[in-house]
């Protein structure tokens, strides 16, 4: 049997002996899945992004990435956090040729910079690449970081909401991006990767999502794990209009005031289709 590309087996995380942050998370993750995280603020979601990151270790169980034990941080993993983590000294086209050297990727200084203008220009920046991060409004930032994990082409992306900070048609347009790119349309590079999706955003989760796992809190845990069935290639206008996405995004809306309440609904099996 093939062992599944991320596995989360068991893992309890705390701060000291009493506060439990996560308490015994099993979460499997086919490669080339996208996995979309969902739950009430301080449920552990970026906590288990950070495990998976390997910025921070479990207490107890074990996280592996593709049969490999995570350790500490990895090429193999490229994480977009919500707070930007640019250098404030570096213009933006400069903080992802930094990346690029580190990955090793880019035969040359203007080979590396031509790849991280290409990226910006993904992401609709192409004007701002000789500017500083502190010359851009947040979301400008939020889309230099997203370039940034997308140039250095690593097979897993981990993504703490990444569009938060993002105005409402911005934050669509890089929904539909983030899918084109994902899906295998105009990169051919980002074809294939296994995404992990945080967010607070119902509709994006379902929008992005091959699953969408719901966490409850007090500790964290997974509550639900339930399979998206809205057809792929998807675009952000067809999922919405397709005519299960009012169920699922209902459902889903359900679930997480039942995590609020504390009022669990009976367990469904991992990965059923609604």
């Amino acid at each position: 049997m093939t062992s599944p590309y991320i596995a989360v087996n068991g893992v309890t995380f705390r701060y000291g002996p009493e506060q439990t942050i996560l308490d015994n998370i099993t979460l499997n993750i086919e490669k080339g899945e996208f996995v979309s995280v969902i739950g009430p603020s301080g449920c552990g979601k970026s906590t288990l992004l950070r495990l998976l990151a390997g910025l921070i270790k479990p207490v107890a169980g074990s996280v592996t990435v593709s049969s490999q034990p995570v350790t500490g941080p990895g090429l193999d993993r490229a994480v977009v956090f919500q707070d930007y983590s640019l250098f404030p000294w570096m213009t933006c086209q400069e903080n992802i040729v930094l990346a690029l050297e580190r990955a090793g990727l880019g035969k040359t200084k203007t080979e590396r910079r031509e790849i991280a203008l290409g990226f910006l220009s993904l992401v609709g920046l192409a004007l701002d690449g000789n500017k500083l991060p502190g010359e851009l409004s947040g979301g400008m930032r939020q889309r230099t970081a997203i370039a940034r994990a997308l140039a250095i082409n690593a097979p897993t992306l981990l993504m703490d909401e990444p569009f938060g900070a993002l105005d409402e048609i911005t934050r669509a347009r890089q929904q539909d991006l983030l899918l084109e790119l994902w899906q295998g349309g105009q990169g051919e590079k980002e074809a294939g990767k296994t995404v992990f999706f945080v967010t607070h955003d119902v509709e994006e989760a379902i929008i992005l999502g091959d699953r969408v796992i719901v966490m409850g809190s007090q500790p964290g845990r997974v509550v639900k794990d339930l399979a998206v069935t809205l057809p792929r290639p998807r675009t952000r206008m067809t999922s919405i209009q397709h005519k299960n996405f009012p169920s699922l995004r209902d459902y889903l809306l359900t679930e997480l005031n039942l995590v609020v309440d504390e009022r669990l609904a009976p367990p469904i099996e991992a990965g059923a289709a609604i």
